[in-house]
């Protein structure tokens, strides 16, 4: 009785209030919350779809409200007039927070707010049609003692042209869509007893949902105000807490984690969901106690991972030479202090670039392992430094951290050995393969002590083949003695580098458009011209002799880095060319699962072992033959240019790079991760069983 006469008492506010607001409507200025619509682009191709952002700025002191308020206020109302041929989609939300006044729970933006929609053009609308698009909204806007319905009508104009979108607007929107919920995967289920509403979710238990909260869409389907008691038992989010007046069969909310990331889900009715048991205050204590299990767990995962990546074709040459190099150390304490710095530089890339993922991760950006190589930035660089190691190796010109014995290394020892660790660190880490994904994917996930730990032992595993070799002398005996043919075995190694640079101009070539690709090509060229001269300076011992090498390889690279053109993102949108498959679409999916089987995997161009797994397992003919034979539809998620919904996903199931293999039997809930290192007849049994 209480709640009904503060809930009466909150509308004849209202009443009242808007009375008075009728009486003296608000000019643009007196306005307590203005309304400005931004499209995505301004020259929206027809035939296709672009986002309308609503971006919602209350003054000072004032809120506005979610798509349900909560048990006072009322949610905004659109009334949208749009030209022949253009259509609308439902208005997204992002996160909300909770405002308690008197027992009384109101679910509120308390700044400024962005809401998101979906404008379509039919194909038909000729370009440069000029589309008006005018929107009316009815909305409340609140402070902590006064509440005002205020309504603006909101205008903007479209032209109909190519769809193109500028790098900034792309970036903007991106950071909307951040804050939108994204959906789970798969349904929970409820059940009421006794007026306690019980909820249990699929969530992984790596996830933390310490102090999270449940918001329902539809209102008055839980009580608002009423306590929400949380547990994370295995894989699965239990909720509890007191059932509402319009609960139906089905139930739909958003769960808001600590951490700002937000889950959209929706639940079933199912005859007995278990209670809540009161240990919850156990439970804590044993959490922790999971989580550095599980970081022991994912930290040898991550040795045993970097160790593989020693045979990747950019990494191996240089770990090959730096060993050979141990021949010719003229004492223990040279060896093991050059190994301790070459350990030292691949740690320290590792540490470097996880916390750049956790510290974007933290403020709402969705990026995972391997995040450099979507820039084509990162990429010309790449490509100009390993053509230079490469012409090292062949013998163009010499430098100290690559070759052994030179006058340059003898000086420089172990700052060469660092710099060669960090090298061999930064361009070996793009993939993830056997043990080192699920580490690295328990690793944004954990506390972040345990997180640094795990990406410590990825480059400690890099760096462990020297570390043996430096550290026990018995297995120096084992390489051979050095001679003239070592100055043949380095050229030799010449040949995986500059293998290497083909496969990352092909990774540029998927990234970006042609002029950029030769751009980068000519400064390649440009830098090995600049290298050559520096070789000859060398051997006239000139002075200066590194002059023509820094000015020819810095100029130019700075140039193709300062110009990344922007349509670059085009390339993005290009669907991968792999036999009959479906591009990565989450509702798509959802649909399909539950009529027949799905193979689902995500790649990337620049992904060795991605490349591999599909040449000799998923594009063979019998493989192909057995899902058609099935009915099995292949669905594959492109992540050579980064992708915030791929991101999303793969965090979803414990991964923070590619590849990730899941198969999603017909009307199954959950899929089945199969192995990163894929053969034919497994993916056969799959579809035949």
């Amino acid at each position: 009785m209480k709640l009904f006469m503060q809930v009466v008492m909150t509308w004849l506010v209202v009443l009242l209030c808007s009375q008075q607001a009728m009486a003296n409507k608000p000019t643009e200025n007196q306005r307590l919350l203005s309304i400005a619509i931004a499209p995505e682009s301004d020259y929206p191709a027809a035939g296709g779809a672009l986002e309308l952002a609503l971006i919602m700025t209350p003054k000072q002191g004032w809120h506005g409200y979610w798509l349900n308020p909560g048990d006072a206020g009322f949610p905004t109302r659109f009334s949208w007039e749009l030209p022949a041929g253009v259509t609308v989609g439902e208005v997204q939300y992002p996160a909300p927070s909770q405002l308690v006044t008197a027992d009384i729970m109101n679910y509120i933006y308390p700044g400024e707010f962005t809401l998101l929609t979906e404008i379509t053009i039919d194909k038909s609308v000729p370009v440069g049609s000029s589309l008006p698009i005018k929107l009316d909204v009815s909305y409340l806007v609140c402070s902590p003692s006064v509440c005002l319905p205020e309504q603006q009508r909101i205008e903007t104009t479209l032209i109909v042209g190519d769809g193109r979108v500028s790098k900034d607007r792309t970036d903007k929107f991106n950071q909307w869509r951040q804050k939108l919920a994204k959906p789970l995967d798969a349904r929970g289920q409820f059940s009421v007893e006794k007026g306690k509403f019980v909820i249990t979710l699929p969530l992984p238990s790596s996830i933390k949902s310490d102090n999270a909260h449940i918001y329902p869409v539809i209102n008055h389907t839980i009580v608002n105000n009423a306590k929400q008691s949380l547990i994370h038992d295995g894989d699965v989010l239990r909720m509890q807490t007191k059932a509402g007046d319009e609960l139906g069969d089905r139930f739909q909310g958003v769960l808001v984690l600590e951490n700002g990331i937000a889950l959209s889900f929706e639940a079933n009715k199912s005859d007995h969901v278990a209670l809540i048991a009161e240990a919850k205050n156990n439970s804590s204590g044993s959490s922790i106690k999971d989580a550095w299990l599980l970081g022991v767990t994912a930290f040898f995962g991550s040795i045993l991972g970097g160790l593989l990546l020693n045979i990747m074709p950019c990494v191996f040459p240089i770990l090959s030479l730096k060993i050979l190099s141990l021949t010719h150390q003229k004492s223990e304490k040279d060896a093991r202090l050059g190994a301790v710095a070459y350990t030292f530089g691949a740690v320290l890339v590792c540490v470097l670039l996880g916390g750049v993922i956790l510290g974007l991760r933290a403020l709402g950006h969705q990026i995972g392992w391997a995040f450099q190589l979507q820039s084509p930035a990162v990429i010309a660089v790449l490509i100009v430094l390993m053509s230079a190691i490469g012409f090292n190796l062949a013998g163009l010109f010499e430098f100290g951290t690559m070759t052994s014995g030179s006058r340059l290394q003898d000086k420089k020892g172990p700052i060469g050995d660092f710099w060669t660790g960090i090298l061999a660190a930064f361009i070996a880490t793009p993939c993830t393969g056997p043990f080192m994904a699920t580490a690295l994917g328990a690793a944004l996930v954990l506390p972040a002590g345990i997180a640094f730990t795990i990406f410590a032992g990825l480059g400690f595993g890099m760096a462990l083949p020297l570390l043996l070799v430096s550290f026990i002398p018995a297995l120096r005996a084992y390489l051979p003695k050095p001679g003239a043919w070592m100055t043949t075995a380095r050229r030799v190694l010449s040949l995986p580098i500059f293998v290497t640079v083909i496969g990352l101009i092909w990774v540029l070539m998927r990234q970006s458009n042609n002029d950029y690709v030769l751009s980068v090509l000519a400064a390649a060229m440009l830098s090995a011209f600049g290298l050559w001269m520096t070789g000859l300076w060398q051997q006239s011992q000139r002075r200066g002799e590194w002059w023509p090498a820094t000015s020819l390889t810095i100029l130019p690279l700075l140039a193709v880095i300062i110009w990344i053109p922007s349509t670059h993102a085009s390339a993005q949108l290009e669907q991968k060319d792999v036999s009959e498959a479906v591009a990565f679409n989450q509702d798509q999916l959802s649909t399909l699962r539950e009529k027949q089987d799905v193979f689902l995997y995500f790649t990337a161009d620049w992904c060795l072992t991605c490349k591999v797994n599909e040449k000799t397992s998923i594009d063979q003919k019998d493989v192909k033959e057995a899902f058609k034979q099935s009915n099995v539809v292949t669905m594959v998620g492109d992540w050579t240019s980064g992708d915030n919904k791929i991101t999303e996903f793969l965090s979803q199931h414990g991964r923070s790079g590619v590849p990730l293999y899941l198969w999603y039997e017909k009307g199954a809930s959950r899929p089945l991760i199969l192995p990163q290192v894929l053969t034919p007849s497994e993916l056969i049994n799959h579809a035949l069983n």
